[in-house]
């Protein structure tokens, strides 16, 4: 690179005069809707986002490469609720259990849903449940103690957790079959596999991404 072109390309040995001057492009601008997200690209914002109406003074210039590490200006957190009022606490450890609780007790029942004919109260339930879920999950966000704000801690926990679920399920298979309990052995049985397939795919993400 320079102010004069070479007076031959080194590669195919053409003249000089085979060189065009290549102009660099002008870095285009990034501006986004800060009610919306709307993306447009240009020197100037819009006077109005196309997306939601919002006015020209909406429109934030996007300084930061997409590639690096963004600072959300909020999000949800783990554990927000480590060292408050112990009573608070409390109950929201009583509410997780009975969230967990219900989606169990509301898929038992969708189950018996089927089996009675119903298949729109089944599917009613299921729906409910995982409503339930999201309950659960966001009260176990809050109280930070049965998950990580850490993703490869959260898998090696759970892998070790499944291992334990696995041969915890087995021993008690194997203890209803000796007393001819067949239908809690062969339910549970079923489950200790599945448990052991679930640690299996939780190994494996975690081989993947943070070997």
């Amino acid at each position: 690179m320079g102010e004069e072109p070479a007076e031959v390309c080194p590669v195919c040995k053409a003249p000089a005069s085979k060189f065009n001057l290549k102009e660099e492009s002008k870095k285009e601008k990034t501006w986004i809707c800060a009610v919306c997200g709307y993306k447009h690209v240009g020197e100037e914002a819009l006077d109005e986002c196309p997306q939601c109406k919002a006015p020209k003074s909406k429109f934030k210039l996007q300084e930061m490469s997409l590639t690096e590490k963004i600072i959300w200006a909020d999000e949800h957190k783990i554990g927000v609720a480590q060292g408050l009022d112990e009573w608070v606490v409390q109950s929201l450890r009583e509410n997780f259990t009975a969230e967990c609780t219900e989606v169990g007790m509301y898929l038992a029942m969708s189950r018996q849903a089927d089996r009675d004919g119903l298949p729109e109260v089944a599917e009613a339930y299921k729906r409910i449940a995982f409503e339930e879920a999201e309950h659960a999950a966001k009260f176990a966000e809050l109280l930070g103690e049965v998950v990580h704000a850490d993703t490869k801690k959260n898998l090696e926990l759970r892998v070790a957790a499944e291992a334990g679920a696995t041969e915890g399920k087995l021993e008690l298979a194997t203890k209803a079959k000796e007393l001819g309990y067949d239908a809690i052995h062969d339910t549970v049985h079923e489950m200790c596999k599945d448990e052991a397939r679930h640690g299996s795919a939780f190994q494996g993400l975690l081989g993947r991404y943070f070997k």
